[in-house]
């Protein structure tokens, strides 16, 4: 799929910001609501909403710290910027290469895609399982492994994003 050494560089950045966030979020997670008492799926302290809301929030952040932190080691060269024939199968490109240019609009398309992919599939798989109502400890560790894997699945292409090649202008 990918040139050994863009895989090297994708999987220590996937796994960073994986773990990263899994850590962060659930110690946040369970910071904020440890004397709640239990989280049910919707209502006050509900984990309905705050799924929703994380799905957005997570990945408009990571776009906003990602994006750049990748355009400033292809400019200092610590990253080879993004030729996409030889980097990454062609449904990435594609996918990728409808981006905008603009950094806040990516940020805000990346939060889109969290809150109204990630998120509804997540809760229908949770309503499907009869889960309606979380401990605050279990809450935290769900949603420190949940930001996890969605900062996880999300990295690979906010990475191509800021590592590909500006569109030229015809003159």
């Amino acid at each position: 799929m990918f040139p050994n050494d863009y895989k090297g560089y994708l999987s220590k950045e996937v796994t960073t910001n994986g773990l990263s966030n899994a850590f962060f979020n659930g110690l946040a997670c369970w910071y904020l609501i440890k004397d709640k008492g239990d989280m049910p799926f919707w209502g006050a302290h509900s984990f309905g909403v705050d799924i929703l809301a994380t799905a957005f929030i997570l990945p408009w952040i990571v776009t906003l710290i990602l994006v750049p932190l990748q355009k400033v080691k292809m400019r200092k060269g610590k990253a080879a910027p993004w030729m996409p024939s030889s980097v990454a199968p062609h449904y990435m490109y594609d996918f990728v290469s409808r981006f905008p240019n603009k950094l806040w609009l990516n940020a805000i398309l990346f939060g889109l895609i969290g809150m109204l992919v990630f998120a509804p599939t997540l809760l229908a798989l949770l309503f499907a399982a009869q889960i309606d109502l979380f401990t605050a400890a279990e809450y935290a560790v769900f949603k420190g492994v949940w930001a996890g894997i969605l900062a996880a699945l999300l990295t690979t292409p906010m990475i191509l994003l800021g590592l590909r090649q500006p569109v030229q202008a015809d003159n």
